[in-house]
């Protein structure tokens, strides 16, 4: 799961993951370290973008400029095993730091359904796993290094330069690069993990109850089916037992699958799927937390997702359910439905109150202009915001409206990036009124 590059007759090309992103930019850096980008941002053309996984499906890091990839600058660089923290290298990848912290007898409090992001992109983004107590990535950050605009390294924190800071933990990149994060941890833990298979009138009526009684809950609800699954984990003390080798892409497939036995008979693919439902095992493992939380998604798919008030969330999930199961016989990805905590951040879609998040998936191949044209209004409607790495329509106005202190971030980025250094046409569109 990553990005691509290609040199093409002495052009550089990138994507991201899905495919649904492309850019040229006329140059792309990968530093040893933070000396070596700073002489390399002095002459590098602008807009100057850093890529992490590339596992956004907005053009977040598309530019003609420059493209940063920070994966050279190491992963632990200091552990405070009696704070619980750690300095490490903000553009390594999740799945590596987890390993590398444990090995400092430290782990990640949460993580989200997957773990190929670089921690710059899941904090930018404000990537989140779920939890009702649980915040998302860019709560657990204490303080930053990074490099301005003009060249200089600095670092921030609540106690020093707390506005930078505050616009630093959810920014899109558009503050400053992010050389270095120091993170809040927790020791390491053991997980028991649960699935099981229900019908969706069961999910949704249980569903409050377990985000309230289980550390993490989740469910996946699989269109034309009436099912979906489950997946609870609980810390734990008990021995770690074995777990059988991921099928989750073979059953991604076996949905795909079914959608094109069927086409649009959808009598005929509920029942091919409830027999597969039938025969669904589910799991009951217990392990090391940062291998139970994240998941492998190597089927390429593209995504909306939205943060849902509480009250309105689960109504509009049986509005899109309902639309999809109507209208789109294309759609077979798991509709994706997470809680996470709330937390103070100016940019996080989960400021002010903890947010249930609905999440619809396409496979790469098919269109998703259906998103914006019948999924969006419905999730708008019932107050959500959108997740800033996921596709979205909003703009300036928009995100005004949404978000009280939307204006004091964009304060705090004309002040660090007065030339704009780091936006691109489409963040101007975001954070700019006059885009």
């Amino acid at each position: 799961m990553a990005d691509t590059q290609e040199n093409i007759e002495n052009t550089t090309v990138w994507t991201n993951w899905s495919g649904n992103q492309v850019a040229q930019p006329a140059e792309v850096v990968e530093p040893a370290d933070a000396g070596q980008l700073q002489a390399l941002l002095k002459t590098a053309p602008d807009p100057v973008r850093v890529v992490g996984a590339g596992h956004s499906f907005t053009p977040i890091v598309c530019t003609d400029g420059t493209l940063v990839r920070l994966d050279r600058m190491g992963l632990v660089h200091s552990a405070d095993s009696e704070k619980k923290t750690a300095w490490v290298n903000a553009g390594a990848r999740l799945k590596d730091l987890s390993p590398a912290l444990e090995a400092d007898g430290l782990a990640f409090r949460n993580l989200g359904d997957i773990n190929a992001q670089s921690l710059a992109g899941a904090i930018s983004t404000a990537t989140h796993g779920t939890g009702e107590k649980l915040a998302c990535l860019s709560a657990e950050t204490l303080a930053f290094r990074l490099l301005t605009a003009g060249g200089d390294v600095i670092t921030v924190s609540r106690e020093e330069d707390r506005d930078v800071f505050e616009a630093c933990r959810v920014s899109l990149g558009a503050i400053g690069i992010l050389i270095e994060a120091e993170i809040q941890l927790v020791s390491p833990y053991n997980l028991h993990r649960r699935t099981w298979a229900e019908p969706l009138g069961v999910i949704l009526s249980a569903a409050r109850t377990r985000w309230q009684s289980l550390r993490n809950y989740e469910f996946f609800y699989v269109p034309f089916s009436g099912y979906g699954i489950s997946i609870a984990h609980e810390e734990t003390d008990a021995p770690v037992t074995p777990r059988p080798e991921s099928d989750d892409d073979d059953a991604v497939l076996g949905l795909k699958r079914a959608r094109d036995y069927a086409g649009g008979d959808a009598p005929s693919r509920r029942d091919y799927l409830t027999g597969a439902f039938a025969r669904f095992e589910g799991e009951d493992v217990i392990g090391n937390s940062w291998q139970l939380l994240a998941s492998e998604r190597n089927v390429p798919f593209n995504e909306m997702e939205y943060h849902l008030p509480e009250e309105t969330a689960l109504d509009a999930l049986q509005e899109v359910i309902t639309y999809i199961e109507r209208e789109r016989p294309e759609v077979f990805f798991p509709i994706e439905v997470r809680k996470t905590a709330g937390d103070e951040i100016w940019l996080s879609p989960f400021s002010g109150a903890g947010r249930i998040s609905v999440a619809v998936h396409a496979f790469a191949e098919d269109e998703y202009d259906f998103f914006f044209s019948h999924i969006e209004p419905i999730f708008r409607r019932a107050g959500g915001r959108p997740h800033w790495g996921k596709l979205h329509s909003l703009r300036y106005r928009d995100l005004c409206d949404l978000y009280p202190h939307f204006e004091r971030f964009c304060d705090v980025r004309r002040r660090m990036d007065p030339k704009g250094r780091f936006m691109t046409p489409y963040l101007r569109t975001l954070f700019e009124p006059e885009a």
